[in-house]
C-alpha cells in the first residue's frame, strides 16, 4: 500500500495507536461493510432440528432478533440496548448469522464513535482531571473504576453510558477519549467464525495495552513483535476474512515500528547511531528462540528482522548506510 508522499515516524506512531484501536474517527470507512443480507432466510437459518415446527420457530426468532438488532443501531443512544441485546439473543443465530452481527455492531461503534467522543467536552475533561487531582491516583484506570470513583451523578451516567456502548477511556497526552474495549466481545467467542475470534483477541491486545502514546513506545520491543507476527499470521490463516485489510493496513504500520521505533523511542539513537539496548537484547532473544520460528512459520518479518540484526552485527550494532539502505527495502517509510 503505498501513498504518493512519505510520512514521518511521527504520524506512523500515531495512526498505529489509532489503527490498531479499531479505526481513527478520521478513517472509520476503513472498515469493510457487512454486505451479507439480514433478510436472507438462509442466512438466519438456525441448526437442523428434528422438529419442522421447532426449525421453523427458531428461524422466525432469528428472523425477529436481526430486525430488532438493526432498528437499535440507528443512533448512537441506542448502543447500550444494541450490546445488551445482543447479547442476550447471539445464541438464537447460527455462528455466521452470529458473526455478521458482531461485525455490524464493531461498525456501529465506529460509526458513532466521533458522537461519544464530542459528549467528553472541555468541562468533562476537567471533571475527569479533577476526580484525579487530589487522589495520587493517574487518570488511567479502567472505565469500571472511574464509574466507581467519581461522584457526580451526570459524569457517573456517561462514563456508564460510555462502558454499556461498549467503549472504554484511554488518557492520551492528557486528553480522556472513547475507544472501542474488545474485551467485551469474549461474550461471542461461541457464536462467531475462528478469524473474528482471532481478529477480536488482535485487536483487544491493543485496545487493552496501546504500543504508542505521546509519540513513544510504551510497551517492550519484544512485545511489540509478537503483535506484529500474530497480525502476520492472521493475514495468511484467513485471506478471505472480512476483516483482512484492517488487520493488513495495522500490520503495515506495525511492521514500521518494529524497524523504526518512534519519535521518543528510535530504534537507533539519532545521535549515537547506536540501537535500543532493550531492542537489541528482546529482538534477538526472540530470534534465537526456536519456538519463535515453529510459532510463526512462513513468516517473511521474522526473515527480515534476521537479515537487519545480521547487518547490525557487522557494524558493532551501529546504524550504517547499508542498514539504512535495507531498511528502506523491507519497510518503507511510503505506505
Amino acid at each position: 500500500m503505498k501513498l504518493s508522499n512519505p510520512i514521518t515516524i511521527s504520524a506512523v506512531s500515531t495512526l498505529l495507536v489509532l489503527q490498531t484501536l479499531g479505526c481513527s474517527q478520521q478513517q472509520t470507512s476503513a472498515l469493510p461493510t457487512v454486505t451479507s443480507s439480514f433478510e436472507s432466510t438462509a442466512e438466519l437459518a438456525a441448526p437442523a432440528q428434528k422438529s419442522t415446527t421447532s426449525q421453523a420457530s427458531i428461524s422466525s426468532s432469528s428472523t425477529i432478533t436481526v430486525a430488532h438488532f438493526k432498528k437499535m443501531l440507528t443512533s448512537s443512544s441506542k448502543l447500550p440496548q444494541a450490546v445488551s441485546y445482543l447479547k442476550k439473543n447471539i445464541k438464537k443465530v447460527t455462528p455466521s448469522t452470529g458473526t455478521l452481527l458482531v461485525l455490524t455492531l464493531e461498525n456501529a461503534q465506529n460509526k458513532y464513535l466521533d458522537a461519544w467522543t464530542d459528549q467528553y467536552t472541555e468541562s468533562i475533561q476537567k471533571k475527569l482531571m479533577n476526580m484525579y487531582a487530589s487522589t495520587g491516583v493517574y487518570g488511567d484506570e479502567k472505565i469500571e473504576d472511574m464509574i466507581k470513583r467519581t461522584t457526580d451523578p451526570a459524569l457517573k451516567k456517561l462514563l456508564s453510558n460510555t462502558k454499556n456502548s461498549g467503549y472504554q477511556i484511554i488518557n492520551v497526552e492528557g486528553y480522556y477519549m472513547p475507544i472501542i474495549d474488545y474485551d467485551q466481545y469474549d461474550a461471542y467467542d461461541d457464536y462467531v467464525t475462528k478469524d473474528i475470534n482471532d481478529y477480536v483477541d488482535i485487536m483487544a491486545e491493543e485496545s487493552d495495552e496501546p504500543a504508542l502514546m505521546d509519540a513513544g513506545l510504551v510497551i517492550g520491543w519484544d512485545k511489540l513483535l509478537v503483535r506484529t507476527l500474530d497480525m502476520e499470521q492472521f493475514i495468511l490463516k484467513y485471506p478471505h476474512s472480512n476483516r483482512l485489510s484492517v488487520i493488513q493496513q495495522n500490520y503495515s504500520y506495525a511492521v514500521y515500528t518494529v524497524f523504526y521505533g518512534a519519535d521518543n523511542t528510535p530504534l537507533f539513537d539519532s545521535t549515537s547511531k547506536t540501537i535500543d539496548p532493550d531492542a537489541k537484547k528482546q529482538y534477538l532473544d526472540l530470534l534465537n528462540d526456536t519456538d519463535t520460528s515453529e510459532d510463526y512459520p512462513s513468516s517473511t518479518l521474522l526473515s527480515d528482522l534476521h537479515g537487519l540484526m545480521d547487518l547490525a552485527a557487522q557494524s558493532n550494532y551501529k546504524l550504517t548506510s547499508k542498514l539504512e539502505a535495507y531498511r528502506a527495502q523491507v519497510a518503507p517509510l511510503e505506505l
